[in-house]
């Protein structure tokens, strides 16, 4: 399993990837993927070409898994300030293979619930041609500001 940040790998990908993260998470704007339309007016992602198309998809899928982890979260105690960061491990195929707390927000059971809700995630592109590791394992912050 390799480290996207720690083995070397396309050092400019640490970067891309927290640039377009910061601005994605900014801006709820900031949407270009490349879409079809299904037989049932439901729009479906084509499969990323490169980097650029990869990053933006597994980010779109991040803040799908964040939506749909607002009303555990309430649940369990998110409905005050709060910030953690998540280590999330994608393989090859788009599968998530491992999410871990690096930094707790200080509510076990909103770390569990942040574990269970990325663990779920499904739909991660997998790695386009120019992705040459086996896994990539992502630090995704996040903060949560309830009144």
């Amino acid at each position: 399993m390799a480290d996207i940040f720690t083995n070397g790998f396309a050092p400019m990908f640490k970067h891309l990837f927290i640039a377009c993260l910061s601005l994605s998470l900014l801006s709820p704007l900031f949407t270009s993927e490349v879409r079809a339309q299904s037989s049932f007016g439901r729009k479906e992602t084509t499969a990323p070409q490169n980097l650029e198309q990869w990053t933006e998809q597994t980010l779109q899928a991040f803040r799908r898994a964040l939506r749909r982890s607002d009303t555990a979260l309430n649940t369990v105690g998110a409905n005050r300030n709060h910030s953690t960061i998540v280590a999330i491990t994608i393989a090859r195929d788009g599968s998530v293979t491992d999410v871990r707390v690096v930094e707790s927000s200080g509510n076990p059971a909103m770390d569990a619930a942040f574990i269970r809700h990325f663990s779920a995630i499904r739909d991660i592109p997998a790695f386009t041609p120019d992705m040459n590791v086996p896994s990539i394992t992502l630090p995704l912050p996040i903060g949560t500001r309830r009144g």
